[in-house]
């Protein structure tokens, strides 16, 4: 078992492009150098920062290019690949013999601030088995028991999140010109260090697949607060505990706006829109996270920090095994038509909805649309 890297914090050193050119497997193309423009095409610097991360989230990327901290690039070819994933709170970055692990904060205003990051074994292709097995042989421990990783890409990650302070990062869309890129690759993108320095990532769109019912946005998300009317376990049992309670349990959707404050020019925060979240009222307590409305209308969410007190054994039950299937998860979502019944005179122009969210985790929760309270 693999002892965690706590290495809280990323940035790319000054001196890797240096380093790399000393590990023998990686290819650096130098004539490659050039900068980076926005792709007003395809997404662009003024969309609102949420849907860019909601965006991300529907590609697979792959590292292409450094920066050499004057805005200028260095392809490079890393043996194996390295490739990252995207989702609220999470970066997933995978050399086919390991997975890294980095956890950031999307609770405060941008940019995000690095958090944590953790190694872990993962499952090997037949292509990088034998090469893992090497590396695997070769792997020791420093003084703090973390574990080095004898590889290229670990080289290149361990640099990234070294043990530095007050790092932080944001993503911005960005093409490379003069470079040749696969036609599948549709998007590339930049991670940008409160450092000065830039990764580049080349992204190809995760497979499509037909969805059912009615076309799901985030506008008809945020649009209503959406009550909770059943939830099945994972065999189809009824778990009526959920729908039971004293007071019914809503959840709404919406955008994150931070005002600005005097301080900004020291803590480095970023005024506007910044997020996009989701909320649930139960008990004296509430659950929220980030999210983001994926491909094929997968939901995709994290969590924010809350209060955690005590609202009596039941609903602290009912709290507890809510919070777990809606933070750090994944679910599918389907969106149909309520039966139409008679209708008060507020909510005559107002359409019904049913809200279908299947998660992972084999449980099914269905939400019914209610109008929001215009203050």
């Amino acid at each position: 078992m693999l002892n965690h890297l706590r290495v809280p914090l990323v940035v790319i050193s000054t001196l890797l492009p240096l380093a790399l050119l000393g590990c023998q497997t990686n290819s650096l193309n130098h004539s490659a150098q050039t900068s980076t423009v926005i792709d007003d095409k395809n997404w662009s610097a003024t969309t609102l920062k949420p849907r860019l991360f909601q965006t991300i989230t529907n590609y697979d990327w792959q590292l292409t290019h450094l920066s050499d901290g004057d805005d200028k690039l260095i392809g490079l070819t890393l043996q194996p690949p390295l490739t990252m994933h995207v989702r609220p709170d999470l970066l997933t970055f995978d050399d086919g013999c390991y997975r890294y692990l980095v956890t950031f904060d999307m609770w405060l205003p941008l940019p995000y601030p690095y958090t944590d990051a953790s190694v872990q074994d993962t499952a090997k292709s037949p292509v990088t088995a034998a090469d893992c097995t090497s590396i695997y042989q070769a792997t020791t421990q420093d003084w703090r028991g973390d574990t080095i990783i004898p590889s290229d890409t670990a080289y290149l990650l361990n640099m990234t999140f070294g043990r530095y302070a007050g790092t932080n990062f944001i993503f911005n869309p960005a093409i490379i010109q003069s470079i040749q890129v696969n036609k599948t690759v549709e998007k590339q993108l930049a991670l940008k260090t409160s450092k000065g320095k830039t990764l580049i990532f080349s992204g190809t769109p995760k497979p499509e697949h037909p969805v059912a019912g009615i076309p799901l946005t985030n506008d008809l998300l945020e649009r209503y607060r959406w009550q909770l009317v059943r939830v099945t376990d994972k065999a189809g049992a009824v778990l009526s505990e959920f729908t039971q309670i004293k007071e019914p349990i809503m959840l709404s959707y919406g955008l994150d706006n931070y005002g600005g404050d005097e301080g900004d020019e020291q803590n480095g925060f970023e005024s506007g829109i910044y997020g996009q979240s989701f909320g649930i009222s139960i008990g004296c307590n509430g659950i929220s996270g980030p999210y983001a409305l994926s491909i094929n209308q997968s939901l995709l969410t994290g969590s924010f920090p809350s209060t955690m007190m005590s609202c009596g054994d039941a609903l602290d039950d009912v709290e507890s095994r809510l919070r777990r299937m809606m933070t750090h998860s994944k679910s599918r979502l389907i969106l149909t038509h309520a039966n139409n019944k008679a209708k008060t005179t507020t909510e005559q122009s107002e359409p019904n909805y049913l809200l279908t969210q299947t998660l992972d985790s084999g449980e099914t929760l269905i939400w019914k649309s209610k109008a929001k309270k215009i203050p």
